[in-house]
């Protein structure tokens, strides 16, 4: 036999609780609001670029962030905020490597592998990337929700408190 007794809520309180654990769920991504650059710089041959400057400059602010190549050729930027960037490489012996149009969304960590070609100091290789950077090493599905498709839900007289109806009901158990 089933033991019976009610509970009262209300549709409203029952809409924010459940609000609550949905929201609650995907807190942990939510709090990395940065992204990750890393890569290989070579030359033509393949082989690799010691003590290269790397730079990724934020476009239209005035942050940047540097790191040197190390014996492998290896570099990594962390905690660069979500946004437009430039991505300029240079090493000694070979042209100024400039890659516009790279877009860093929210918990991205790309891989640029930059090959760099010989020449003087003052000859500079620019590169213009429009497409949208691949996250490589988490697989994971994610996705950016820009301010228009926020400003699209329909909300009732765009408050959010009236998205839900605020009637009282009894819910029974058993």
């Amino acid at each position: 036999m089933c033991a019976k007794f009610m509970l009262t809520l209300t549709f409203s309180g029952l809409f924010f609780a459940v609000l609550l654990v949905v929201l609650a769920a995907p807190a942990r991504a939510q709090a990395v609001a940065v992204a990750e650059v890393s890569g290989t710089i070579t030359d033509a041959s393949g082989g690799a670029l010691p003590n290269a400057q790397v730079m990724m400059s934020e476009t239209g602010k005035q942050l940047s962030r540097s790191t040197i190549t190390d014996a492998a050729g290896h570099y990594i930027l962390t905690n660069l905020p979500a946004g437009p960037y430039n991505l300029e490489v240079k090493a000694s012996g070979f042209k100024d490597y400039l890659q516009s149009g790279i877009v860093l969304q929210v918990n991205n960590n790309i891989e640029m592998n930059v090959t760099m070609q010989v020449g003087s100091v003052s000859e500079r290789l620019e590169v213009s990337a429009t497409t949208n950077m691949v996250e490589t090493k988490e697989n994971s599905i994610s996705s950016v929700i820009d301010q228009q498709r926020i400003n699209e839900l329909p909300l009732i007289g765009g408050v959010f408190r009236r998205a839900a109806p605020m009637r009282s009901r009894r819910l029974r158990w058993c």
